[in-house]
């Protein structure tokens, strides 16, 4: 039996409070569950995990995500994005690290941005907003084919040269400039149109774990899919898919890095990182722990520390508690 932390009967008490709002519901929640998985009580904290997120009240409207995903795979065939790449700009500058959140895009950015000649910018909106500037930015508008028929050659070069401009800004020098706005997935076939021979680093975890790191933040609105254990997990059957598909469409361009290798085998993983970016090994990026980097997300503490394996198969620790997610995962989970 641990001790009873202080603040935990400070948070309970807070609770009983019944005059705060839906928002401080929802932090008092996550804020009790986080000190009761540090003190290893996983079910009382899983329990206020999903209370937080039930006082949050995010929606997400799944259907219509999946009718965005389908489409975007049906607009951007091979042959569409092979036949637009001529129009883009064949700077190698830009580097984009993306995939689910928390599953090591942080990490995978302060290796990278621990060489010398790269940049790491953080999670930059710009390419969402050029996304949304040509009608393709939206994720439950499924009319994108139309939308997708308008961008010219002179169009598509012009976005290029202002989202490089947008880049050169924050690194005049920098020999690669590294985005890692995790949800540019969803724009992987903009990417190949605007950018040809740019870098895309797709972080993947085991899925459990990356849904169960995903539940327990406290994240906003626009994360709504995180909310609820079974929406969270056919979520992540969307991303999978269109990460398949993206896949199929730029065969052996998208580095794979998954995040259970990169723990294990730090050294060798961060070579083959730094190898695909076309860039000479330097042994700082094994001491990215040292740097001064800007982190601006959840993972800000984790990455000022040396690669820790306890986020390894973390979900067991709340499998009896999980059963709806690991359900909608279906073969996805390696359980």
């Amino acid at each position: 039996y641990t001790e009873e932390p202080p603040e935990l009967a400070a948070i309970l008490a807070e609770l009983r409070d019944p005059d705060h709002g839906s928002r401080g519901m929802a932090a008092l929640h996550h804020a009790a569950g986080k000190v009761l998985n540090d003190t290893r009580r996983y079910k009382e904290a899983i329990d206020h995990f999903k209370k937080g997120n039930q006082a949050a009240g995010h929606k997400f409207d799944l259907e219509s995500y999946r009718r965005w995903v389908d489409a975007t795979i049906e607009t951007f065939t091979p042959e569409l994005v092979a036949s637009r790449a001529v129009y883009g700009n064949p700077s190698e500058v830009p580097v984009f690290i993306v995939g689910m959140p928390r599953s090591g895009t942080t990490l995978t950015e302060q290796i990278c941005a621990s060489h010398p000649d790269v940049h790491g910018a953080g999670e930059l909106s710009k390419l969402r907003r050029i996304a949304s500037g040509i009608g393709i930015g939206n994720r439950f508008d499924a009319n994108i084919s139309e939308s997708l028929a308008t961008i010219t050659g002179d169009l598509a070069g012009a976005l290029a040269e202002e989202h490089l401009a947008y880049l050169r800004e924050r690194a005049p020098d920098a020999l690669r400039i590294v985005d890692k706005m995790p949800h540019n997935f969803e724009l992987i076939g903009l990417i190949g149109i605007l950018f040809p021979n740019a870098r895309i680093i797709h972080c993947r975890r085991d899925a459990i774990d990356n849904c169960v790191s995903c539940f327990v933040l406290q994240f906003n609105e626009a994360h709504g899919y995180s909310a609820d254990l079974e929406t969270l997990g056919l979520y992540y059957r969307e991303y999978d898919r269109l990460m398949r598909h993206w896949d199929k469409v730029f065969p052996g361009r998208i580095f794979e890095n998954r995040y259970e290798t990169l723990i294990e085998n730090q050294e060798e993983q961060s070579r083959r990182l730094i190898d695909y970016l076309g860039l000479p090994w330097d042994d700082a990026c094994l001491r990215f722990f040292d740097r001064d980097g800007s982190v601006n997300t959840y993972s800000r503490w984790q990455v000022r520390q040396p690669i820790y394996k306890s986020s390894v198969k973390r979900w067991k620790n709340y499998e009896s508690e999980i059963q709806p997610l690991i359900d909608a995962l279906g073969d996805l989970a390696e359980v």
